[in-house]
């Protein structure tokens, strides 16, 4: 874990993500990995993942992810930084209608 997550800014919004992805299984809704798109199911362990990894810890650069998905994107920029390299963002999909629920993801 970076030193950017261990911000107090990021630690509480990062709470306040993870508390609503509770509530909205407890009231039966689905909520999805918002990299891939893929179902989180109930109970299972997921990351806070950042959608813009530059753009700060506010909750509006805040969502959840899939733990494969946010350790990989995380290895493969810790990769880059340590080659010399810039990471290459990797496509973000867009989905064709907005989902209801939980905003922005």
């Amino acid at each position: 874990m970076t030193s950017k997550h261990r911000d107090p800014e990021y630690l509480a919004n990062a709470r306040i993500v993870r508390a609503q992805v509770r509530a909205a299984w407890r009231r039966g809704e689905d909520v999805h990995c918002w990299r891939r798109g893929e179902l989180l199911a109930p109970g299972r362990p997921f990351d806070v993942g950042h959608l813009d990894p530059d753009g700060g810890h506010a909750r509006s650069n805040l969502a959840p992810e899939c733990v494969t998905c946010n350790r990989s994107d995380g290895g493969r920029r810790g990769a880059a930084i340590t080659n010399g390299r810039a990471a290459r963002p990797l496509p973000v999909p867009r989905r064709s209608s907005p989902r209801e629920g939980l905003a922005p993801w």
